[in-house]
């Protein structure tokens, strides 16, 4: 098992570690991880009201659970980086769409828990 760890590429490994770290993170943080992921994408959630001024029973599970969800960008960005490292040589230009890949995916995350739990009044 030890051989096959070190036959994985860097990517792979610095993903599998981090998808670890931030799900385990996501919880242990009792929903500080998914609440700091709110303010990058609050740009393109401008429909929806600002963090502090959503409440409710809803808003603690959906913070707790946008945080462990969100370790799953990391594996997306790993299977991202794996495939189109054939296509784009820079590491550069594949380290900006991992990144890209990890806000993309909090903006989702954010948007369907909000979409699904917050009632205006």
């Amino acid at each position: 098992m030890i051989e096959s760890w070190k036959s994985l590429a860097y990517t792979t490994k610095f993903s599998t570690i981090a998808f670890i770290v931030t799900f385990i993170g996501g919880f242990v943080s009792m929903g500080l991880l998914g609440a700091l992921l709110y303010y990058p994408v609050s740009i393109v959630l401008k429909s929806f009201p600002w963090i502090d001024d959503m409440h409710g029973d809803w808003m603690w599970p959906a913070c707790i659970m946008a945080g462990m969800l969100w370790s799953f960008g990391f594996v997306f960005g790993g299977f991202a980086w794996h495939f189109l490292y054939k296509y784009i040589p820079s590491v550069a230009a594949l380290r900006v769409i991992y990144v890209f890949i990890l806000w993309l995916w909090a903006a989702i995350l954010w948007y369907y828990m909000i979409k699904n739990n917050y009632v205006p009044g």
